[in-house]
């Protein structure tokens, strides 16, 4: 007799399989409750998370609530009131629309439920820990709905365990939060955190909301960005090149109020800025497109993140025209003359040429090495192609190099990003901001061991505007701003007060450091996970104090950077584990040509 092998699982472990895609962290859990209050036509919403989501979530609406047997329903598996049948997924116009969500969080969390109809005398209460039915009554509450989960994970201790610490969920969080309320400024917003406010953002237009987001000084970094076409339309803003940063961050799209991300629009932005922003920065963006729901496909992953436009062609070649014609009107891009009334031309989709292979002329004879002037190391290394491949993909081991020097003081410096030399073995290549960052790095770590730290007080305190998000881990870094010698009070949740800095301090640019450093503080999900709070700080400071790659250094500096460098504890590694230098041996060069 054959056995049966193939079982139809119960619905408690569907659940939690159907959770591992909806539910991978406590920011998973406030998107779909947000979405789902959106949904239910909420004016105003306000979320409390208590230990960064994983002890408590609690999403509070004034929506048009749900009947006792809807209340019920809301957590069955595939249970929605967004679509009847298949050919509604090809024009869906809500957030939630799989009917999962609640089932999903259900399974894993003990999660409770209030709600009520305007016009119903009487709520309902229903409670459920890990997909079993715990209660459901009567209740009197207000309008709307009330959705508490607590205990995230805690039936499932391994998946608890790979949660992030508080800091970092906290972050996914407020990114979550973020993307629901720039795409929804005519919903009031509330987010509180172990009982602490971090944003409570009014109705307002969208240039408002994005202040109230990131900041009062973002507001002159924007320029407006409009056109209307037959296929899509595109609002919102952009950012003025020259405050372009280094990390990716305030980049958003939005497709009929719902956050996406585009690798191809997302080039199409940086093609639209070209030879507009310094090296490795990208410009902030708010886009919001607009089109017929049957044009896009937003079923094509879990998270809803990624859509499928019918002509993304003609999507891309729309963005690029408007956003070139916004940086036109505002005399940023030269010799363009735009008129103001008019609008974006469709692309016309014109027949690709064939494509020919490019003919190549080179000298068999040319020896690189006949002549060792800085013109002929910058003509040998004419592209940047071989040096990134070095420093991004190779690791040298120090003890097989050879590194004897030949001559220091024949120094070159390369595309203004790399120091060149001679060794024994051939040619060290040098990354200036990285290794500037291993100097100032381990200069931060001595100062910061040192028992007294001496500073300067500035005559006239420096006002320095953050983002409000900030304010939340400011206390957690002051004690180390305090320990290098900086004094920094709170103004309010946007300012700070700088009246000290460390003397070593005296030659840097006190905001541009600052801010870069919060830049690259909160971008802790690219650091190795066994940085502590210490590297986390002593980094990013680090990296924001050094030259960057872009800039002009004298002989003498170029000369000082090197012998500096070779003095530090480990000059092949920054902290962060890149290469600094590489050494190219002669076969290797010999292969080029």
């Amino acid at each position: 007799m054959i056995s049966q092998v193939i079982k139809i699982l119960p619905d408690s472990v569907a659940n939690q399989i159907a959770a591992g895609e909806v539910v991978q962290r406590p920011s998973s859990v406030v998107k779909e409750l947000l979405e789902n209050s959106i949904d239910a036509f909420a004016k105003n919403i306000k979320i409390v998370i208590k230990d960064a989501g994983k002890t408590l979530i609690q999403v509070i609406d004034d929506g048009i609530g749900m009947s006792e047997v809807d209340a019920r329903l809301a957590f069955e598996r595939h249970a929605t009131s967004k679509i009847s049948d298949a050919n509604d997924l090809f024009a869906i116009s809500t957030f939630g629309f799989r009917g999962e969500a609640l089932a999903s969080i259900a399974s894993v969390a003990q999660v409770e439920l209030i709600t009520k109809r305007e016009n119903d005398e009487i709520g309902t209460f229903v409670e459920i820990h890990g997909s079993k039915l715990i209660k459901q009554t009567p209740t009197v509450c207000s309008n709307g709905t009330s959705v508490t989960v607590k205990n995230l994970f805690y039936n499932i201790p391994a998946r608890r365990r790979f949660l992030k610490s508080n800091d970092l969920e906290l972050r996914y969080i407020v990114d979550e939060f973020i993307k629901v309320s720039l795409s929804h400024t005519e919903i009031s917003f509330n987010l509180v955190n172990n009982q602490t406010e971090i944003y409570n953002l009014t109705t307002s237009t969208l240039k408002q909301r994005i202040i109230h987001v990131f900041g009062k000084s973002i507001s002159s970094e924007l320029l407006d960005i409009n056109t209307e076409t037959s296929i899509i339309n595109i609002h919102g803003f952009i950012g003025k090149p020259e405050n372009a940063k280094k990390k990716n961050k305030q980049q958003y799209f939005f497709v009929n109020n719902r956050f996406i991300k585009h690798n191809l629009l997302y080039r199409v932005i940086l093609n639209a800025y070209e030879n507009l922003l310094l090296p490795e920065t990208t410009p902030s963006f708010f886009i919001y497109f607009t089109c017929n729901p049957k044009f896009i496909d937003v079923n094509i992953h879990p998270t809803k993140t990624e859509i499928k436009f019918e002509d993304e062609r003609a999507v891309a070649q729309i963005l690029e025209s408007a956003i070139k014609q916004t940086l036109g009107k505002t005399s940023i891009l030269p010799n363009i003359e735009f008129n103001l009334e008019s609008s974006i031309q469709l692309p016309q989709m014109q027949k690709q040429k064939p494509i020919t292979q490019p003919k190549i002329s080179i000298n068999p004879d040319y020896n690189p090495f006949e002549n060792k002037t800085n013109s002929a190391w910058k003509n040998f290394f004419e592209t940047e192609n071989i040096l990134n491949k070095h420093f991004e993909e190779v690791k040298t081991e120090s003890n097989t190099l050879n590194l004897e020097y030949k001559d220091t003081h024949n120094i070159v410096q390369l595309n203004n990003r790399f120091l060149v030399l001679p060794v024994k073995s051939g040619l060290m290549i040098i990354d200036q901001h990285r290794a500037h960052t291993r100097i100032i790095y381990e200069m931060l770590i001595k100062r910061l061991e040192d028992e007294f730290s001496y500073s300067e007080k500035l005559i006239f305190p420096e006002i320095i505007n953050v983002d409000v998000r900030i304010f939340t881990h400011l206390d957690e870094l002051l004690p180390y701003f305090n320990r290098l010698g900086f004094c920094i009070k709170k103004i309010n949740n946007e300012q700070i007060s700088v009246e000290e800095i460390p003397s070593f301090f005296t030659n840097y640019s006190l905001g541009s450091i600052l801010e870069k450093f919060f830049d690259s503080y909160f971008d802790i999900e690219k650091m190795p996970h066994k940085f502590e709070i210490l590297d986390r700080f002593m980094l990013p400071l680090a990296q924001s104090m050094a030259i960057k790659n872009g800039q002009v250094l004298n002989n003498e500096e170029q000369q000082q950077l090197f012998d500096e460098l070779f003095s530090t504890m480990n000059p092949q590694y920054t902290p962060d584990e890149k290469v600094i230098f590489h050494v190219i041996a002669i076969n290797e060069i010999e292969k080029h040509f």
